[in-house]
């Protein structure tokens, strides 16, 4: 006799498809992703892996599907939480153990498809110490709970499959994990290679730590991860599928990094650098390597990294750099560079050949205590002209008797004798600088930048296209920089000048809380009305939203405890021929421009 609870179930109309559909379903329940998420960035974490292990348990049919369904188990994800710790009161009686059934479990049901894996040794209650850099308060009592023998074995669990990695994160807050695991995946790597791997990112999230001129901790410095050796496989064999790549806080052998790009066969996508000591650094020669090997890149960040400061290398190395050309990136549409030092980006932009260039994201990256500001009004100079006022270039020639000359001429003021502009390429390369480096951008964003008024408006008008700005954390000069300049002399001028960044769509400005709210009141007010009227501009709406980031209390925490958040006060449009519309706005701003 049939159940009545079993007909009604195999009746139902999720029984009734086919085993393949099913699968299927699982498949994309499993692995959604996001169509605006990064790319190089996992797209699962601990939780979302366990999905696979929630549909075998809903009945027996469920649970043979999942498990003769190789691509619902490619995620492996492995992190502090599997670090048996005990009770949270009292340590357990050994070591702590990572608990690793279910590495096995997933390697073994994923059979032979590609595996996405993610180490997150990461810890929320780091207090940013590391127990191998000694501490000059000698307090060292923090012990992580993901130790380096913890990603030893995981790191040797893997290893055996490492023709199937897709895509490798290593997330640490200290060094010593990152060093096992480096140390453990060189020989791997560089004997078999990893054929299939198309997004590698290492990730040191100690920050503070790059500001030290020299890489700490010293005895873990060297050997540096993808040396290649003579025992090593041919280039090509190494990475021929990488995609993404992703180095902060984690320095690699250069010169062998760039070999291995080079005989990429999609070639390089995205490349981040950030946050690297100055003597791991690249040398220009190598980093001017690393970009040339990229032909394909269409998305760069240079944090903290690049080429050595020209200050910090030897006179060879920067006699050298003189020679190289700017390696020709013409798919890179986004850049995002963060400085230290005016001339450290500047070497940067220098080695760049990128006039498709449509996004900039431009931050001052200097250590948050650090006395002195970064004044980089050399730098909007130099990216609004491809001039610098202090940058002293060389033009070499050859004499009739045969001997070679250089000629040493600062680029602001010297100009160029005629016998040496005839016929040379220097000639060609000084009317190149002379126009802005990216004429093509589309969307900025300028972050702590610290400059007066006029090299913000010497680069704002090297934007004819930029359609959307957002000024974080930026004074006030930043505002009037998109205002036609004033010459009180000639008020005819005013008719002819034209208007900087005259196609502006967009200007988003995050603020801080001290900042006076009436001051951009005012400065959004003249935009609407003085560059309409003292310069040529098209009649292009432009939306303002600032957003004011302040610190609050959380209700939910400890006293003393605070947190981070924005609050939209004001969102308006206004069109260049008239003011905001909003008659509080207009009679605000009409009292100020009267007071003035």
């Amino acid at each position: 006799m049939a159940c009545p609870a079993l007909d009604v179930r195999r009746s139902s109309p999720i029984q009734r498809l086919p085993v393949e559909l099913l699968s299927y379903i699982f498949s994309l329940g499993t692995h959604s992703v996001d169509d605006d998420e990064d790319p190089a960035c996992p797209a699962f974490d601990a939780e979302t892996i366990k999905t696979p292990l929630i549909l075998s348990q809903v009945n027996r049919q469920w649970r043979n599907i999942a498990r003769n369904t190789p691509s619902l188990w490619t995620s492996i994800c492995v992190t502090a939480a599997l670090v048996d710790v005990g009770d949270g009161v009292a340590p357990p009686l050994n070591s702590p153990r990572l608990h690793a059934s279910h590495l096995t479990t997933y390697l073994s049901l994923s059979r032979k498809s590609p595996l996405d894996i993610l180490i997150d040794a990461r810890d929320q209650d780091w207090d940013f110490s590391e127990p191998e850099i000694p501490s000059d308060y000698g307090c060292d009592t923090y012990a992580p709970p993901f130790s380096p023998s913890h990603m030893g074995l995981a790191i040797s669990l893997l290893l055996p499959h490492i023709a199937r990695w897709r895509s490798m994160t290593i997330l640490t807050d200290s060094w010593a994990p990152m060093y096992v695991a480096l140390r453990l995946i060189q020989p791997a790597i560089t004997a078999v290679g990893a054929p299939a791997l198309e997004s590698l990112a290492l990730m040191r999230c100690n920050d503070f730590v790059s500001y030290s001129p020299t890489f700490r901790p010293s005895d873990m410095r060297d050997p540096a991860f993808l040396h290649l050796s003579e025992t090593s496989s041919p280039p090509q064999n190494i990475l021929p599928r990488l995609r993404h790549l992703t180095l902060r806080g984690v320095h690699v052998h250069w010169a062998s990094l760039a070999t291995i790009l080079s005989h990429s066969q999609p070639g390089l996508d995205t490349l981040d650098l950030s946050s690297h000591c100055l003597d791991v650094r690249p040398t220009v020669p190598e980093f001017h390597h690393l970009l040339s090997a990229c032909p394909k890149l269409t998305k760069l960040v240079v944090n903290g990294s690049g080429a050595r400061d020209r200050d910090e290398v030897s006179n060879g190395d920067f006699i050298h750099s003189k020679s190289l050309q700017p390696a020709p990136l013409p798919a890179l549409h986004d850049l995002t560079l963060g400085y230290r030092s005016v001339s450290e980006a500047q070497a940067v932009l220098e080695l760049l050949d990128a006039p498709k260039t449509r996004m900039l994201r431009l931050e001052d990256a200097t250590h948050p205590g650090e006395l002195e500001e970064v004044d980089a009004g050399g730098l909007l100079t130099y990216l609004g002209t491809g001039q610098s006022p202090t940058r002293e270039i060389f033009y070499s020639y050859t004499s009739p008797d045969g001997v070679q000359h250089q000629v040493p001429i600062t680029k602001s003021t010297a100009l160029v004798p005629r016998q040496l502009q005839v016929g040379t390429a220097q000639t060609a390369a000084e009317e190149h600088a002379s126009r802005t480096m990216f004429p093509l951008l589309a969307v900025v964003t300028l972050h702590g930048v610290k400059t007066c008024l006029p090299p913000l408006h010497t680069f704002f008008s090297s934007l004819p296209n930029l359609r959307s700005l957002e000024l974080s954390g930026m004074p006030m000069q930043a505002i009037r920089a998109l205002l036609p300049p004033h010459v009180p002399s000639d008020p005819s001028v005013y008719t002819t000048t034209p208007c900087p960044c005259p196609q502006l769509q967009s200007l988003c400005i995050r603020w801080s809380e001290h900042q006076n709210t009436r001051d951009f009141v005012f400065l959004v007010g003249a935009l609407a009305i003085e560059r309409p009227e003292q310069g040529r501009v098209s009649r292009v709406g432009t939306t303002v939203k600032i957003i004011r980031e302040v610190l609050q209390e959380d209700e939910g925490a400890e006293e003393g405890e605070v947190m981070d958040c924005a609050s939209e006060i004001e969102l308006q449009q206004y069109e260049a021929a008239g003011a905001p519309h909003d008659p509080g706005f207009e009679s605000h701003y009409a009292r100020s421009a009267s007071a003035h």
